[in-house]
């Protein structure tokens, strides 16, 4: 007994043709699906323990069958601030200067807190000026009690011991150079050429077998 394969063939032949641009789509958004992944890993390799926030600017956007294309990337926001990380390169002032912590207490994640440096310049003993041409935002220091023979307290006018100096705060900088840190170009890049094709042949298989 024989049987005729070519029209089977044909079929077969019409069929992935005919789903290839659903299959490449479907191996477009799972890679794309994978290097959000490798990328979000790889933001706390990269970076000195990112923010949340940072962390949820990972965007993706789907490929379709009418447009083969998926872009993985950051949102605008995120994205603005990242750049530099990516590519290295100086970040200058926009308006006034770029505020740089010194002695400033840092969050968890290693940046100054939201509104920390407004509710510091709130503070009667803190003030925003230039001291010895370094222009920046500075704490006066406490003032000593000046204290009797007997002990008793003369009031709030003196110092005691060695005169304490001006504690710099926060810099104000007209630029800040950096260093490249985030690798996400070449690792994005690397996955993609790796596992685009195995994608899109999974794509085809899954797009015939539920065609037929």
């Amino acid at each position: 007994m024989s049987v005729d394969t070519r029209a089977i063939e044909r079929r077969l032949n019409s069929l992935a043709t005919s789903q290839l641009p659903f299959a490449v789509a479907l191996g477009i958004n799972d890679v794309a699906g994978q290097i959000r992944d490798a990328e979000q890993s790889g933001l706390e390799r990269d970076l000195d323990r990112p923010a949340p926030f940072t962390k949820r600017g990972l965007t993706v956007s789907r490929a379709t069958k009418r447009k083969p294309v998926g872009v993985v990337g950051f949102k605008r926001v995120q994205a603005e601030y990242l750049a530099l990380q990516a590519t290295g390169g100086t970040r200058r002032a926009k308006r006034r200067a770029v505020v740089v912590p010194v002695n400033q207490r840092l969050n968890k994640y290693g940046n100054m807190p939201k509104g920390a440096l407004k509710r510091a310049l709130a503070k009667p003993d803190v003030f925003s000026g230039t001291v010895k041409g370094v222009a920046g935002v500075w704490q006066r220091p406490k003032r000593g009690k000046r204290r009797t023979k007997h002990g008793a307290q003369m009031g709030r006018t003196g110092t005691v011991g060695k005169r304490r100096e001006l504690k710099l705060l926060a810099t104000y900088e007209g630029s800040v150079k950096y260093s490249p840190r985030l690798k996400f170009v070449p690792r994005a890049r690397k996955l993609a050429t790796r596992e685009i094709g195995p994608a899109i042949a999974k794509g085809l298989r899954q797009a015939v077998s539920t065609a037929r």
